[in-house]
């Protein structure tokens, strides 16, 4: 128990703090407590007002520009180009509150802490920080460097080469950004040193050993990725790439690139006929989806098994899973086209671009036209009139020996592409000419002697629908990659069609290059139209089956003349 006179002292004590407590708060009423600066400037005991008077008076005229350095250069950040604006009214607000904002006890510990060590605290402010990350980036473009990793080089010799790797750097943002804020809060015109990253690219030397044994072992041979409608031949320097350093991280980034080619979705078939044409036209197909992970351990399969025996080459299958459309090709006519019987392909690289628009014109007109059964199809009779009134621009064309403009020039890509549909859908073929002489578009993704030209009226590509159901020509043009497709749908009734023996004989040398005056061309100007090709003959065997049974057999030839290389002169303001 306490005494009576302890009682009044601890009474008499606590009085005495409480009048000091209330003495200390009534000389601080509507004032800012003592020891707190904001920055350099003392605000302690002043009013809010009076608070930011002195804050706005110690803010610069302009605000200058930051200093970001690396390796001794200098990289200005200028502050006017952020939009900032510091807020002289919300600082003061900031520190006013400062022992005053909390709970009892709380605001007492901070008083405690004011009067012990004091409070500096930053300048409030604010600024577009997407200018900020603007300026930036735009400064890590000067500064930053990709890493070069290490590569395995094919030589020209077939040597496998190490090309040596770099380290890369880039600027660590996360650090960055707080020491650029609290300079800005401090009113700190102090550098900034910007803190870098390295990305390291050395390899271990184990690892480099075991990637040149590998590109040694594997740089004469080829893995073949296969899936339905997709094959990819990996060999030479793209093999090497593929089996190099970080290998597991490229097999998956390759899985994962071609299974992004071969997946799709399955596709409902769609049928719109107007009577003469079909005017939209969708065959049903079966979605694809790789088992990606199943790839990964194929590809490593076939990389050990190519590096590890004298196979030259490898085939890896991958797993597909197949989900069926809900509504087939079949159900959506009842013309009898159920399934693609046939498809050619060609491409027309280095075309001008008049010839482009032509082939994508003609293939447009080709495509949904439908050939009855027992008719004879007419490539002229099913394209029209080839002229400027429908359209077609002035390509070049070969005429009385001569490189010239004429209208259509190009459509015998489109009748070279429905050739080779038909040779695959086992058609009988009807009619067909070759090209005088060897082009080159013609052979850029085939053997020569497989085309086919047309000239109306006089020359023209013919084939019979002799299938049980009427047939549908489908084309596909991509003027960016100068690829065309013609596909022929119909019934099949269980005919497979096969090219073999391709040949070439009697090739004769080209005439020397021609140069030809063009005055559409500026003067100075050359541009090649023709290249040069040998004479030669050529020629192809055919051969349609059913049941066992040879429906037609047939050897295509070809005689080509030697044509020369062609090249415009501009002659135009001469």
């Amino acid at each position: 128990m306490l005494s009576n006179k302890a009682i009044s002292i601890l009474s008499a004590c606590i009085l005495g703090l409480g009048g000091l407590f209330s003495l200390h708060e009534l000389a601080y009423y509507q004032k800012i407590y003592p020891r707190i600066r904001v920055d350099a400037v003392e605000i302690s005991n002043l009013t809010l007002e009076e608070a930011e008077e002195r804050l706005s008076l110690a803010l610069p005229a302009s605000p200058g520009a930051l200093s970001l350095t690396f390796g001794g250069l200098n990289y200005p950040l200028p502050l006017n180009d952020l939009d900032l604006v510091y807020d002289s009214k919300a600082t003061a607000q900031t520190a006013f509150l400062i022992g005053r904002k909390g709970q009892v006890m709380a605001n007492l510990i901070t008083k405690w802490r004011l009067w012990r060590i004091g409070e500096q605290l930053p300048y409030q402010f604010s600024l577009d920080e997407a200018k900020l990350v603007a300026r930036v980036d735009q400064t890590a473009g000067q500064l930053e460097e990709k890493p070069i990793l290490p590569q395995l080089k094919l030589t020209a010799k077939n040597l496998v080469e190490l090309i040596p790797g770099k380290n890369g750097r880039v600027i660590n943002k996360d650090k960055l950004y707080p020491v650029i804020y609290q300079h800005l809060g401090s009113l700190s015109s102090e550098p900034i040193e910007i803190p870098i990253d390295l990305i390291d690219t050395n390899i271990g030397q184990e690892e480099l050993i075991q990637a040149s044994e590998r590109a040694e072992k594997l740089k004469t041979k080829q893995l073949i990725v296969a899936a339905p409608d997709f094959e990819k031949v990996i060999s030479g320097q793209e093999l090497i790439d593929l089996a190099g350093f970080d290998l597991d991280a490229k097999i998956a980034s390759a899985a994962g690139a071609w299974g992004s080619l071969i997946n799709r979705p399955a596709q409902n078939a769609a049928f719109n006929f107007d009577g003469q044409k079909v005017v939209e036209f969708k065959p049903a197909l079966k979605g694809l989806a790789v088992d990606e992970e199943a790839a990964i351990q194929l590809i490593k399969a076939g990389l050990d098994s190519l590096s590890a025996t004298n196979s030259a080459s490898y085939r890896v299958t991958l797993n597909v899973t197949t989900t069926e459309p809900e509504i087939t090709t079949g159900q959506v006519n009842d013309l009898g086209i159920k399934e693609l019987l046939g498809k050619g392909e060609s491409t027309f690289h280095h075309s001008i671009a008049s010839r482009i628009h032509n082939v994508a014109l003609t293939a447009n007109r080709l495509n949904g036209v439908l050939v009855k059964p027992g008719e004879v199809f007419s490539f002229n009779a099913a394209v029209g009139d080839i002229s400027a009134a429908t359209g077609y621009q002035s390509a070049y064309i070969i005429k009385d020996g001569r490189t010239v403009l004429g209208d259509g020039g190009g459509v015998c890509q489109d009748s070279t592409t429905v050739f080779r549909a038909a040779l695959a859908a086992g058609l009988e073929i009807v009619e067909r000419h070759p090209h005088s002489y060897r082009v080159t578009y013609y052979e850029q993704n085939s053997a020569p002697g497989v085309d086919a030209t047309v000239f109306s009226p006089s020359v023209d590509l013919k084939f019979k629908n002799d299938t049980p159901g009427h047939l549908l020509i489908q084309t596909t043009v991509n003027p960016a990659t100068q690829y065309l497709k013609v596909e022929i749908y119909g019934t099949s009734d269980g005919r497979t069609a096969t090219i073999s023996n391709f040949r070439l004989w009697d090739q004769s040398p080209p005439p020397p290059d021609v140069y030809q005056d063009d005055p559409t061309l500026p003067a100075g100007t050359i541009r090649q139209v023709d290249w040069s090709a040998w004479g030669a003959k050529a020629a192809f065997d055919w051969l349609v089956v059913r049941d066992g049974q040879v429906l037609r057999q047939q050897t295509f030839y070809s005689r080509y003349q030697p044509w020369q290389a062609v090249y415009l002169r501009g002659t135009a303001g001469v």
